[in-house]
């Protein structure tokens, strides 16, 4: 079987080394493995060494009606994920998800096509994923989680027992979302936040409580961050994305 790879950035390298631990588990070491990235030249090997660059993502249509040819989502973000599948248009039981062996899968747990789990999340029981959903290095989904399509959990995101997290939504590294609470549409949760209530659609919220983030305002009171006294001072902002 042959495996390409849509993005070559770090996240797209992460993905392949985790489908190559899964064929490796599964006794298909022989598989190829190989990229579509338009921002790269075509010919060149990724860093990683884990395969070349074949050309841009355009590739990918004629690619998937090969019989012997699988696509694998290598992007994070979601409106990027989102763009690449409504721009490609092709069948999607040629996306194949991704489990990274080390990853702890319980039961009653389902996944749609595209996804990616990788190396040390836990699913524990009762979980639905959607199509294209991300979840990173040692994220948590507790009982119950439901996530809409194209979803992220950046690595370290914790989601408590029923929680639902809307198509598109963005949960930054090293997040939590206490139980029973719901995520709107591609509502972004900043990087360390603490979600203790419902956090709209289409808003960005940061912070521990988190708060819905105003761009242009000025913060009520400094972050209390410990800076030495020859190093810069950082926006919250920055770290956001």
């Amino acid at each position: 079987m042959r495996y390409l790879v849509v993005g070559a950035a770090g996240h797209g390298q992460e993905v392949a080394w985790s489908l190559r631990e899964e064929l490796r588990a599964l006794g298909e070491s022989e598989a190829e493995i190989a990229f579509l990235d338009d921002a790269v030249r075509a010919g060149s090997e990724v860093a990683c060494g884990l395969g070349p660059v074949l050309g841009g993502v355009e590739l990918a249509r004629r690619e998937a009606a090969r019989a012997n040819t699988r696509l694998v989502m290598g992007v994070g973000l979601p409106r990027t994920k989102a763009a690449i599948v409504r721009r490609l248009d092709v069948p999607e039981h040629v996306w194949t998800p991704v489990v990274h062996p080390s990853a702890i899968v319980g039961p009653n747990v389902t996944m749609g096509v595209g996804t990616y789990v990788g190396p040390g999340a836990v699913l524990t029981v009762n979980v639905q994923l959607g199509r294209f959903v991300t979840i990173n290095t040692h994220c948590l989904v507790a009982h119950g989680g439901v996530l809409g399509d194209f979803a992220t959990l950046h690595p370290d995101a914790h989601l408590s027992g029923d929680v639902a997290i809307g198509q598109g939504c963005e949960v930054g590294a090293g997040s939590i979302v206490i139980p029973g609470l719901t995520v709107g549409e591609w509502a972004v949760l900043g990087a360390g936040a603490v979600a203790v209530d419902h956090v709209s659609g289409g808003r960005t919220h940061v912070g521990v409580p988190a708060r819905e983030l105003v761009r242009g305002a000025v913060p009520q009171r400094p972050l209390p961050l410990p800076l030495g006294e020859n190093q810069p001072t950082r926006s919250l902002t920055r770290f956001l994305r």
